[in-house]
């Protein structure tokens, strides 16, 4: 009896950390838990998988003395969790959730007390061809199998791999991060979850979800910026081409190019502009990053509002609360009036 609690417990503490593996699916099997039955504690977790993953934190499980009840939740949260994320318009949203477990999973194989061995027993779940080299800690697997993987780190790329007759040979980091990678494929093309096969009540939670992460990135976005350029000053016409690409919302080529060149003028750098494009859902970095340094080298400045008008991204806010000819004079405007009121303010205090 002892020994069959300890192979539970240990197959349950494997299925925590790698939930995406044919030994937390066999755990959920026997499970045999309906989606309808489903706790709120459950869902609650999910939630905060989703969170953490588009937010980029790592998620901190309880590791001393899990119960039996609270790892077979954890379990249960991730197949939510991909529901949830099926269900979401945020953009990247399967990405940023695949890059979670990537870190995860690689995170979960070096920390672990044994980590070689961990990595093997993950490498077997994988059903991955290896050979273990006469010097421990060392393995080979065939060139092919490696060359599947989505490659999102730079570190995995072949070229910073010793490859010979047709087999590439990785340490036990190197191989940690191979099967990263494995988890980052497998979780990514296990998504989207067909809509018709996600019940009501989590596409329902899913869109909360989604309206809240969108208000954290926002936030999130503009902290960034505090120092160097203030939102609320935009005129109207290039505040609503902010928020809707801050939103992930497709801009026409003539809205992106008023917006990142107002932004270039008003002090945001290539890097946050390239952040803030990554943004789109047809992102492609070359030519983002092609059209941004064109920005860059030519200086150049925002369309006027005459062009704004012939490109049709006025809106109706400007002829309401605008009187100017640009963009940037709407912009110093409030800049200088803001600073104006900050040292008065700062005046009186004295």
């Amino acid at each position: 009896m002892l020994c069959d609690h300890f192979f539970v417990m240990n197959n349950l503490l494997f299925a925590q950390k790698f939930p995406f593996t044919q030994i937390a699916k066999n755990v959920l099997k026997d499970l045999d838990i309906s989606i309808d039955d489903v706790s709120e504690s459950a869902i609650k977790k999910a939630a905060l998988i989703v969170s953490r993953s588009f937010s980029g934190e790592k998620l901190n499980f309880d590791l001393i003395n899990p119960s039996k009840s609270a790892l077979e939740l954890d379990i249960i949260s991730f197949p939510i969790a991909k529901m949830f994320v099926s269900s979401m318009k945020t953009n990247n949203m399967v990405e940023k959730f695949s890059f979670f477990y990537f870190k995860n999973t690689f995170n979960n194989l070096v920390d672990s007390d044994s980590s070689f061995d961990l990595s093997l027993r993950l490498a077997d779940d994988f059903g991955l061809k290896y050979v273990l080299t006469e010097e421990k800690g060392f393995v080979e697997v065939d060139l092919l199998d490696y060359l599947k993987i989505f490659f999102v780190d730079n570190e995995s790329k072949v070229v910073n791999k010793q490859v010979y007759n047709g087999k590439v040979l990785l340490n036990q980091n190197d191989f940690a991060r191979f099967l990263s990678e494995l988890a980052y494929s497998k979780v990514f093309s296990s998504l989207p979850i067909p809509l018709n096969q996600i019940p009501k009540r989590i596409s329902f939670l899913s869109k909360s979800i989604d309206s809240q992460l969108i208000v954290m990135e926002k936030k999130s976005f503009d902290l960034k910026l505090v120092g160097k350029i203030e939102p609320n000053f935009f005129p109207p016409c290039m505040l609503a081409l902010y928020n809707d690409q801050l939103a992930g919302k497709k801009l026409t080529y003539s809205a992106r190019l008023a917006l990142a060149s107002f932004l270039y003028q008003v002090g945001m750098n290539k890097t946050e502009l390239m952040t803030l494009f990554s943004k789109s859902p047809d992102f492609k970095k070359s030519v983002s990053d092609y059209h941004v340094s064109r920005i860059f080298e030519k200086e150049l400045s925002a369309p006027g509002c005459q062009k704004m008008t012939e490109y049709g991204l006025k809106v109706n806010e400007c002829g309401k609360s605008c009187k100017y000819k640009h963009p940037m004079q709407f912009y110093l405007s409030k800049l200088r009036i803001s600073n104006r009121i900050k040292n008065a303010q700062k005046g009186g205090g004295e």
